[in-house]
C-alpha cells in the first residue's frame, strides 16, 4: 500500500470517526439510573395520564389504580356494632354474606330483611368510623363519606333523613360498641324477624319513636396517593375508596340492608355516557361510588 494510500484510507476514517460523533452529541437523551424503560405508569404523555378513556390495564398502573397494595392484613370494612353478631370465621354475618355476592359495578348490596326496609322511613346518619391507615390515611374520611351518603339519601323524597350533623348536636348518642359475646357457630346464622313488641336482641341508644333506622358506616380506603416505582408516595391520578354501609332497625337493633364498596374509576365506555372522561378525586369518587351503593333506596321508593 502506498503512501498516499495510508493517508486517504487515515482520512477517510477520520471523516466517519467526526460523523459518528455529531450523531452521537446530537439531541441529549436522558438515561434513567433505575431503568432505561420506565414504567407504563410513569409515562409522561399527558394524553396516557388524563383520559380514562384509555384502554389501561387497572393491574398494570399503579397510578391510575391506588387500590392495589402489597399490604397484608389490611382493615376491613365492618363497623364495631356488626360484633355483636354471630361470626362466620372472623367474618360477622352480615358482612360475609355481602363477601358472597358478586361485584355489580363495584358493589356488593343485599336486603336482608326486606319487610322492615321497606317500612325504615325516618334514617338517622351517623358519622362513619375511619379505618384509613398507612399511606392512604385520611383523618377525615369517615366524615366527609357519611356526609356525601346523607345528602344522597335526602334526594329520595320518600325519606325523612337525619344528617351526621344533627345527630351529633342534637342526639349526641354513639352506637353502642361493646359487643355481645355471640357464640361462633359452625352454621351460618340467619338474623331473626323480630316481632314489634319484642325487646331488641342488641340495644341500641336510639329511640323507635325517632327513628326507624340508623345507618352507620366504616371507610378503609379513601385516597389519591399510590407508592411509585421509586417506593416514595407519589399524587395518582384516579383514587381508591373502600367502605361499608349498613342500616340497623331501631325495633329489633338488626341489621336489615347493607353494601359494600371497593374499587378505583373504571376505564369503560360507561365514562363517556356518564360525562366522567376525566380522572376523579377521591372526593368527587366517592360521591359517584355512594350513588350505585344506595340504587336500592331509590329502587325502594320507585317501587312505592
Amino acid at each position: 500500500m502506498t503512501s498516499g494510500q495510508r493517508v486517504f484510507i487515515s482520512g477517510l476514517l477520520y471523516m466517519i470517526s467526526a460523523v459518528g460523533l455529531v450523531f452521537a452529541a446530537g439531541p441529549a437523551w436522558a438515561i434513567n439510573a433505575d431503568d432505561a424503560f420506565p414504567l407504563p405508569q410513569e409515562d409522561p404523555n399527558p394524553l396516557l395520564n388524563k383520559h380514562p378513556l384509555q384502554r389501561i390495564a387497572p393491574e398494570e398502573y399503579r397510578s391510575f389504580n391506588p387500590n392495589l397494595t402489597d399490604e397484608i392484613n389490611e382493615p376491613h370494612p365492618i363497623p364495631e356494632y356488626l360484633n355483636k353478631f354471630p361470626k362466620q370465621g372472623r367474618f360477622p354475618i352480615y358482612y360475609y354474606q355481602l363477601l358472597q355476592i358478586d361485584p355489580d359495578d363495584q358493589v356488593q348490596s343485599k336486603v336482608f330483611d326486606p319487610q322492615a326496609f321497606k317500612q325504615a322511613r325516618r334514617i338517622g346518619v351517623v358519622y362513619f368510623e375511619n379505618k384509613t391507615s398507612g399511606l392512604g390515611e385520611d383523618k377525615n374520611a369517615g366524615n366527609l363519606v357519611a356526609n356525601q351518603v346523607s345528602t344522597e339519601l335526602e334526594r329520595v323524597k320518600e325519606l325523612s333523613v337525619i344528617s351526621p350533623t344533627r345527630m351529633l348536636e342534637e342526639f349526641q348518642l354513639k352506637m353502642v360498641t361493646t359487643p355481645d359475646q355471640a357464640p361462633d357457630s359452625g352454621e351460618i346464622p340467619v338474623p331473626s324477624s323480630m316481632p314489634p313488641d319484642t325487646k331488641p336482641g342488641y340495644d341500641l341508644p336510639y329511640s323507635k319513636d325517632k327513628f326507624d333506622a340508623v345507618l352507620i358506616g366504616t371507610v378503609t380506603r379513601y385516597t389519591n396517593v399510590y407508592r411509585n416505582r421509586a417506593g416514595q408516595p407519589d399524587t395518582s391520578e384516579g383514587a381508591a375508596v373502600e367502605f361499608g354501609v349498613y342500616l340497623i332497625s331501631t325495633r329489633t337493633g338488626e341489621a336489615i340492608w347493607g353494601a359494600r364498596f371497593v374499587g378505583s374509576q373504571s376505564v369503560s365506555l360507561a365514562n363517556i355516557f356518564s360525562a366522567q372522561n376525566r380522572w376523579l378525586d377521591k372526593q368527587n369518587y366517592s360521591r359517584e361510588a355512594i350513588k350505585k351503593v344506595l340504587k336500592d333506596f331509590r329502587d325502594m321508593a320507585e317501587s312505592k
